[in-house]
């Protein structure tokens, strides 16, 4: 009836939706759900802004936050990630491109850094905290799609160039595990395969689950049990 939108549930009672975002059957699309300052934060379109950063206090009405890509045109942030006491995000101005952005909670959003100079994108993904700071794949036009880090005052900074050359190595489920971080990346001989940082030395396989070039493709990294689980494939089984 109403569309795509944004709902509740209290753990007894029915499912209720919280509003109708995008009137009518119109789609409002909410994604990205995350919590930061005691609100709910995600992604949303009203039918008329495009899709932009929205927030929910569990009392009164969503309210979008800014609009960030001025107009009808759409922000498409994604990978939300509270770091620093802030909000990060990837998001699009309409001008520099998909770049890292940020939000403190009260002024207006802000651009971080423009990776990829210009109105390229640098398309900042996987945001993942790890030794207070910020890391996630980016691509500055140069050295292709890598890890990336940013402390929360200097410049963002390439932590790696995996996959060297322009090639792209697209680290990929970022996750802390046994104060490591833990990816899956693509070094241009082995495949996609799991990859760790420990903050201090250059990143590496953790071992080749597909022998030779194949890729094992490890994805949805996830601790559990002080383990680390994955899907992949040795190419067997």
């Amino acid at each position: 009836t109403n569309g795509f939108e944004l709902w509740k549930y209290d753990g007894t009672n029915a499912p209720s939706m919280v509003a109708n975002i995008n009137p009518g059957s119109g789609s409002s699309h909410v994604s990205e759900l995350t919590v930061f300052n005691n609100e709910l934060y995600f992604r949303a379109i009203d039918g008329t802004n495009g899709q932009e950063l929205w927030k929910y206090d569990g009392t009164n009405a969503p309210s979008m936050v800014a609009n960030i890509n001025p107009g009808s045109g759409s922000s498409s942030l994604r990978y939300l990630t509270v770091f620093n006491n802030e909000l990060y995000f990837r998001a699009n101005d309409g001008t520099n491109g998909e770049e890292l952005w940020k939000y403190d909670g009260t002024n207006v959003p802000t651009l971080v850094a423009n990776i990829n100079p210009g109105s390229g994108s640098s398309s900042p993904g996987d945001l993942a905290v790890f030794n207070n700071e910020l890391y996630f794949r980016a691509n500055d036009g140069t050295n292709g799609n890598e890890l990336w880090k940013y402390d929360g005052t200097n410049a963002p900074s390439m932590v790696a160039n995996i996959n060297p050359g322009s090639g792209d190595s697209y680290p990929a489920y970022l996750t802390l595990f046994n104060n490591e971080l833990y990816f899956r990346a693509y070094d241009g001989t082995n495949g996609f395969e799991l990859w760790k940082y420990d903050g201090t030395n250059a990143p590496s396989m953790v071992t080749n689950i597909n022998p030779g070039t194949s890729s094992s493709s490890p994805s949805y990294l996830t601790v559990f049990n002080n383990e680390l689980y994955f899907r992949a494939d040795d190419g067997t089984n």
